[in-house]
């Protein structure tokens, strides 16, 4: 029986919840022959899918061919997906060219940025799915093709559908097995393996010896937002080895000058916000800390309580009448924001460790800030 440890899936890194679904997910997809839609953020790492998708198949042992749609310009693409006779325009290679699909007989064809495909090749590509034949340029008989296509993009093609801009059977065609790639903000418990999984090929292309990194760095990529995702996080740990100068650890000083920059900036927002809702925080009476974030303590030590409830309950704290009375007068947005509010006042009165308290709630420290200058200033 297969199972995560699978040689096909060992290029996808990650131990979130989110990534070993996808693990389990192409296991049990890439033996069939089905074709797949990878969709996605640019950057996640499609790609990385579409090759575990074909090494998990019986057709491991053929190519597999990328192709990038938006690479290529439209009046090459039709040729350079399905081939072209001798002869069919000047400037054509001796012999004809075979094509992509051809070429990928027997493997798996990787279509990259599939909302880039001009709609007269998005119909040759359904054609093909259904017929699976391909038909060369200067030529009159299709060619039979065994090939499995997976796509990928990071385009909302629903949306293109209803523009116009995707053809819909096409898309019907292709989203029968669509697996979504998540950000990299939405699975962050993955950015320490990736790291170190980036590390090591670092090492070995520029000499060094790196094999962590400072806490001042951990803590700034687990709030960054990524909008690059993991190919952006691979690029800061690059940029980082330029700047390198000894050691065993990855500093703040050698990250690229946009990280800093941004760091320096949530520093001083945090410290603004603090200043602004510290005074409305402190009108709840103060108590011991809520949250004891010993991980190895017991439930009692996590939760804050001890035998003799030396702190008032949440429970007693909230105002519940009050909200059930607002129902049917307010709309539901209102209430949840009151409640909301009321709890963070009686959260942050009682833990004043900003850090902890976004880490019990399952937030970011930037959420928990967000959420306080919403409320609070």
């Amino acid at each position: 029986m297969q199972t995560t440890e699978d040689p096909s899936i060992a290029s996808i890194i990650g131990n979130s919840p989110q990534i070993l679904d996808l693990k389990q997910a192409v296991l049990k997809i890439a033996p069939r022959n089905t074709t797949v839609l990878l969709t996605g953020e640019t950057g996640t790492g499609k790609e990385l899918f579409a090759q575990a998708l074909h090494q998990g198949s019986l057709r491991r042992f053929k190519p597999f061919v990328r192709v990038n749609c938006a690479a290529i310009p439209e009046n090459l693409l039709e040729s350079e997906l399905f081939g072209y006779a001798e002869g069919s325009f000047s400037g054509g290679k001796k012999g004809g060219y075979l094509g992509k699909f051809a070429i990928a007989d027997g493997g798996t064809v990787f279509l990259d940025e599939l909302a880039e495909l001009p709609l007269t090749l998005q119909a040759k590509l359904l054609r093909f799915l259904q017929e699976h034949e391909i038909q060369r340029l200067g030529e009159s008989m299709p060619r039979r093709v065994n090939v499995r296509v997976v796509a990928a993009t990071n385009a909302n093609l629903a949306q293109l559908v209803k523009y116009k801009k995707f053809r819909s059977d096409l898309y019907y065609r292709l989203n029968v097995v669509t697996l979504e790639i998540p950000p990299l903000r939405n699975r962050r418990e993955d950015i320490p393996l990736l790291c170190q999984s980036f590390l090591k090929p670092l090492n070995v292309e520029y000499d060094y010896r790196v094999y962590r990194l400072s806490e001042g760095v951990k803590h700034l990529f687990d709030s960054y937002p990524w909008p690059g995702n993991v190919r952006e996080l691979h690029n800061a740990l690059e940029a980082a080895f330029h700047l390198f100068d000894g050691g065993q650890e990855i500093r703040m000083e050698h990250l690229p000058q946009f990280l800093r920059q941004w760091h320096s900036e949530q520093v001083q927002e945090e410290a603004q916000l603090d200043q602004d809702v510290h005074p409305v925080i402190l009108t709840v009476d103060e108590a011991e800390p809520i949250f004891a974030l010993n991980k190895s303590g017991t439930d009692s030590e996590k939760s804050g309580t001890d035998s003799e409830g030396s702190r008032p309950e949440l429970g007693e704290f909230l105002h519940w009448q009050h909200y059930a009375s607002m129902i049917g007068t307010h709309p539901l947005a209102e209430i949840m924001d009151e409640m909301e509010a009321e709890i963070l006042r009686y959260l942050l009165a009682h833990e004043p460790n900003r850090s902890h308290l976004a880490e019990v709630l399952g937030i970011s420290r930037q959420a928990l800030y967000k959420k306080m200058h919403k409320y609070f200033v």
